[in-house]
């Protein structure tokens, strides 16, 4: 067996805590009766997948979401509900990060778009003081929005991997959705589905010498 030289990890819920769920129950606070006819018409529009893939600008996509309701919600409810799902990054995954890319190359690939990378920027600098977070913590991000693809199609790991020059049977990939995880292991990466009760560093220990 190859050994291991390379970690991709995915961001949500294995090393940023979210509330996947929060952003539609302030949705469906601010727009009460009237949510689930806006949430068809977001839907038809595929306006979240079209957002997460960088084909809608933040400004189209708010536009999008804000305009589907009638009487049309305020920018800035769009803006407090669609950040409604960040929690946080616990302080000591930044040194397990510090540790790893001590003896490995160390990625991140996340389904994301242009409001969130920027929130999650400010939150890095403001909460935990880590500028330049992506550029000190990783070799290289992969943003969805960024790359035009989204896991798990296949494509995206694909392009990871001719991007950084990896050979899948000696790189990770970690993420919290096992239909990720097993479109990565189709092209031969080795996968490790994060589960909820089992926390990231422990999960990493045996990456890390003792």
């Amino acid at each position: 067996m190859a050994e291991i030289q390379n970690i991709i990890f995915d961001f949500g819920n294995v090393l940023f805590q979210l509330d996947l769920s929060a952003t539609e129950r302030r949705f469906r606070q601010q727009l009460g009766p009237q949510f689930e006819a806006a949430r068809e018409k977001w839907l038809a529009a595929d306006v979240f997948h079209r957002y997460e893939t960088g084909a809608l600008t933040t400004e189209a996509f708010v536009e999008a979401v804000r305009c589907a309701p009638e009487p049309p919600l305020g920018k800035s409810e769009v803006l407090e509900a669609w950040n409604a799902i960040f929690i946080g990054m616990p302080a000591e995954y930044f040194d397990l990060l510090e540790r790893l890319r001590a003896h490995y190359r160390v990625f991140l690939l996340s389904n994301i778009n242009d409001l969130h990378a920027r929130w999650i920027d400010r939150y890095m600098e403001d909460v935990h003081q880590r500028g330049n977070f992506r550029e000190r913590y990783f070799d290289r991000v992969y943003y969805s929005h960024e790359v035009g693809l989204r896991k798990p199609d296949q494509r995206i790991y694909a392009h990871v991997l001719q991007d950084a020059e990896l050979r899948p049977e000696q790189t990770v990939f970690i993420d919290d959705l096992e239909v990720n995880v097993r479109a990565a292991e189709a092209l031969g990466l080795r996968g490790i589905v994060k589960t909820p009760e089992v926390d990231t560093a422990q999960l990493m220990q045996s990456f890390l010498p003792h």
